[in-house]
């Protein structure tokens, strides 16, 4: 099957369609820029694919014959009858709407396909791609009517967008009612509790991720005349008295409660847990200070057990160096047990199978190491060494892992920094951060032993420039004498990684 993608340098045909459509046969990528020759090939494909704006498929279709055996294929936000458009072209019309856009995996995308043209239930080309796009595991919804279709895309894609347009205008005139300037929306966004922190953020994300034409095309030629069922509900809004707005609040309230409470729950945890990434990580409330990491015991059978200062001085082996994330977990549970650290002799064993084999054999009391992180999952070398060995496991605990990006004490701002380097699963736990705040740094992930707190020292060392940066705790930066340029630049607001305190299994 050859393919021809319209549209093929837009966000949604660059990362979508064409690295989607590549694996089912050559793609002919086109652009308004592309030369005749290009598009001459463009009208012969199987497959049309149009990833343009709805208003400018009438005038590239205009007077266009293309084959009975050819489909065209669009994925507009808004049909408004589109298969009028494409009937007369005498191809099979298949019509899709990806409602995610083009970031989100295959396997969590979500699509919605309209029944537009009934030819393409024995059209050889369009079941080819239904089949092919259901092999790819894209989740389908299904209207049957690009009316239908568009009906629910003005419920929830137009709605929420002309909602930005009735959001500005209530804070103008609350703020001017008020003799106030209006809030500025980082202001906002820093005063919010979970459901008004989603609010306002769904605005600014509305504003800033569409193109105006889109946003626009979803306002103004939403289906059935969302603009003035706006206004009408706004004029009769206005003449309600307060017993009647307290009697709509309360039937709010019961149509609410009659979601299943698996669902709410749902939507609770979502709002709470997005609220709490925005607000860790969007406006950075402990970027620039020290954050005590959290950290939770999930099983302990005796904690006096864990370590026995009772019986004197207690050797410990430590997955990494001194002030890799392990040893601060070690610190951080010695206050949750009340234990002086002091009184404990740290052998910092860098690979958690020597510090099984340690413990084993009697060359230390317990081993601490690392097993999985909830972000960029299990520790590979962790679960082989752990299959290899037999132990007893005196607890199990996660603390919240606080990337810091630390740099030579010479360093004091970003702008000095050249190239950031470090273990690669800090770099996964940090890479949507970098992305965000700093897209043009040059970010390269080590190897397995490049562990954290070893970059921090090599850059103390000299054995990296000092224009490098690294990943690494707060208690290396200290033991190193290194200056964090930023706290918490994990993505994740629960980044946390799973420990174990293990010793030696008792005989017979």
């Amino acid at each position: 099957m050859t393919i021809a993608i319209i549209g093929a340098s837009g966000a949604m045909g660059h990362h979508l369609l064409v690295p989607l459509l590549s694996r089912l046969g050559p793609v002919l990528a086109v652009s308004r820029h592309s030369t005749p020759e290009v598009w001459a090939q463009a009208w012969q494909a199987d497959a049309i694919w149009l990833s343009i704006p709805r208003d400018a498929v009438p005038e590239l279709l205009a007077g266009r014959q293309l084959k009975p055996s050819q489909v065209v294929v669009d994925i507009c936000s808004i049909k408004r009858r589109l298969s009028s458009v494409v009937q007369p072209t005498g191809a099979a019309f298949l019509s899709f709407h990806p409602l995610n856009g083009p970031q989100v995996p295959l396997s969590g995308q979500k699509w919605v396909q309209v029944d537009a043209d009934p030819k393409v239930a024995t059209h050889a080309a369009a079941q080819r791609i239904l089949n092919f796009l259901h092999e790819c595991d894209i989740n389908f919804l299904h209207a049957a009517s690009e009316d239908e279709h568009d009906f629910m895309m003005g419920v929830v894609l137009s709605l929420p967008e002309l909602f930005t347009l009735v959001i500005d205008d209530l804070l103008s005139d609350y703020a001017r009612a008020n003799r106030r300037a209006v809030p500025q929306k980082t202001t906002l966004l820093e005063w919010a509790v979970p459901a008004s922190n989603a609010m306002y953020s769904s605005v600014i994300h509305a504003v800033s991720s569409s193109p105006e034409w889109l946003r626009e095309d979803l306002i103004t030629g939403a289906h059935g005349a969302l603009l003035s069922s706006a206004q009408h509900a706004f004029a009769r809004l206005s003449h309600l008295s307060l017993p009647e707005v307290a009697e709509r609040v309360r039937r709010q309230r019961t149509a609410i409660e009659q979601l299943p409470m698996a669902e709410r729950t749902r939507i609770r945890q979502w709002v709470e847990r997005w609220f709490v990434d925005s607000n860790q990580h969007v406006f950075g409330f402990h970027r620039r200070r020290q954050h005590r990491p959290n950290l939770v015991i999930q099983e302990a059978a005796d904690r006096t057990q864990i370590f026995p200062l009772q019986q004197g001085r207690v050797r410990i082996g430590i997955h990494g160096v001194a002030g890799c994330f392990t040893h601060e977990s070690v610190l951080r549970l010695c206050e949750e047990l009340g234990v002086d650290p002091a009184q404990l002799d740290l052998h910092y064993l860098v690979e958690a199978r020597r510090v099984i084999a340690a413990t084993i054999s009697g060359e230390v009391d317990r081993g601490v190491f690392a097993m999985a992180n909830s972000g960029s999952g299990a520790y590979v070398s962790s679960m082989h060494a752990m299959g290899e060995y037999r132990f007893e496991v005196l607890a199990i605990y996660g603390m919240e892992i606080l990337q810091c990006l630390v740099a030579h004490a010479s360093i004091k701002r970003m702008d000095q920094v050249v190239e950031v380097f470090g273990h690669p699963q800090a770099v996964s736990q940090c890479k949507r951060t970098f992305a965000e705040r700093y897209p043009g740094l040059k970010v390269v992930s080590g190897q397995d032993s490049d562990d954290t707190a070893l970059c921090a020292k090599r850059i103390a060392d000299g054995q990296l420039p000092p224009t490098t940066a690294t990943l690494a705790s707060q208690v290396a930066a200290k033991i190193y004498g290194l200056n964090v340029l930023e706290y918490g630049m994990h993505h994740d607001p629960f980044n946390t990684t799973t420990f174990l305190v293990i010793r030696k299994p008792a005989t017979g």
